[in-house]
């Protein structure tokens, strides 16, 4: 365990500081409130599909939950600072109870998008999550502990949507009860079993009345004052880039496959399942591994090929075998930039605001997600494989960036240097 050296011993009385034994638990915590997050994705266009939505109309479903998260995301990573990592990963696993059960019982469109912003309010805790990791993992491991929340994604994907697929066949409200159902139940697990890690001394909660602490207040211009370090900056530019060349499947893939061929929604949620779990693989075993050989930057751009093809391969693909290979390498490269880039943006960020950095990091990566899927469902209303021709166009150009990359430790200490 790493503990920074400006905070003070936790009280005897207060709960145990958690170790990079509580890993695996962090990583339940997130697995379980992203199963419920994968049980609700392959469903979601079909749900709005039968309502009479046009393709845009989906892609814009998919967008308002990452408007949310880009709004609250760097003020849970901040809250997280100021007040501790448990009790917000705690409301934000409540709020995500509330928005599946909205979905499970929604009979229009504009109950769907209520459902879904209020589930983006309770997602965008994942910084938080980050921050966690940070707070008990030395820096030069932390990629590949960050890794550990890219294979909750991914095994959350892997598991989510075959169970919405099963429970869909029930009823069209079973999926949303089931993934309100364990969402509370993750609540309960991570009340009695997850412990802090961010202690907080009493100057520090309580500044004085008249003097401002640089960090605390996340104005505009303390975002402005974040973002003037040229390392961070471009690292969450290829957060941006991966990121939109990646979300334009989650808006496109059930339609694509229904339209092009004939699946259904259990079908389709195999597609999302598989996609998931050769993620899971890479992000949770393989980048693990590969980072302290390689380090995130050469590990960011040779993850940048596989993206690229996999995306083209999907938007041309002749039959449903062609598909998985697509999905395949797909998951190879999203599941090595992912990490990497989560890891550089850790390292470059001043210990004591982490929280609020990734949760910019968050935001950053929302935006992608609003942009991405309003892209794809407006070029969805044009071509059925036209999306995924737009998502590759941008990982060539998160992939052509990151060329420019030098790697923390390697002649400017700390920062990504062009």
């Amino acid at each position: 365990m790493i503990a920074a050296p400006t905070e003070a011993p936790r009280a005897p009385s207060g709960p145990p500081v958690a170790g990079r034994r509580h890993l695996p638990l962090l990583f339940l915590t997130v697995f379980v409130d992203l199963v419920g997050f994968g049980i609700v994705l392959p469903l979601l266009p079909l749900y709005a599909d039968r309502f009479g939505a046009t393709g845009l109309t989906v892609g814009l479903l998919v967008t308002v939950y990452s408007v949310a998260q880009f709004f609250m995301a760097p003020l849970w990573g901040r809250l997280s600072d100021r007040f501790g990592r448990r009790p917000i990963l705690l409301l934000g696993l409540v709020g995500s109870a509330l928005a599946y059960a909205v979905f499970a019982w929604a009979g229009s469109v504009a109950a769907l998008f209520v459902s879904r912003i209020m589930a983006g309010v309770g997602g965008s805790t994942i910084p938080v999550a980050e921050a966690y990791i940070a707070d008990i993992t030395p820096p030069e491991r932390r990629a590949g502990n960050m890794g550990l929340i890219g294979a909750a994604f991914g095994l959350g994907f892997t598991v989510g949507p075959a169970l919405g697929g099963l429970t869909a066949g029930i009823s069209t409200a079973a999926p949303g009860l089931l993934a309100a159902g364990l969402c509370l139940a993750n609540a309960g697990l991570a009340f009695f079993f997850l412990p802090e890690t961010r202690v907080v001394r009493p100057a520090e909660a309580q500044p004085r009345r008249g003097r401002r602490r640089p960090g605390w207040a996340f104005t505009r211009e303390g975002i402005g004052e974040v973002l003037k370090a040229p390392a961070l900056r471009r690292v969450l530019l290829l957060y941006f880039l991966f990121t939109v060349a990646f979300a334009v499947i989650q808006p496109t893939l059930s339609l694509y496959g229904a339209s092009r061929f004939g699946l259904d929604a259990r079908e389709v949620g195999y597609l999302f399942a598989f996609l998931g779990l050769i993620s899971a693989v890479v992000q949770g075993g393989l980048v693990r591994r590969l980072v302290p050989r390689f380090g995130e930057v050469r590990l960011i751009r040779a993850s940048g090929v596989p993206f690229v093809a996999g995306l083209l391969v999907l938007a041309w693909s002749p039959t449903l075998g062609w598909v998985w290979v697509g999905l395949t390498l797909l998951a190879i490269g999203y599941g090595g930039t992912l990490p990497s880039v989560l890891g550089l943006v850790s390292r470059v960020s001043p210990p004591g605001i982490q929280g609020g950095v990734l949760g910019i990091g968050q935001s950053v990566g929302s935006l992608g997600r609003i942009i991405g899927p309003a892209a794809a469902g407006a070029a969805l209303d044009v071509s059925i494989g036209l999306p995924y021709v737009f998502g590759a166009a941008i990982a060539f150009l998160g992939a052509v960036g990151a060329i420019g990359l030098m790697q923390p430790g390697v002649g400017r200490g700390r920062e990504v240097t062009a």
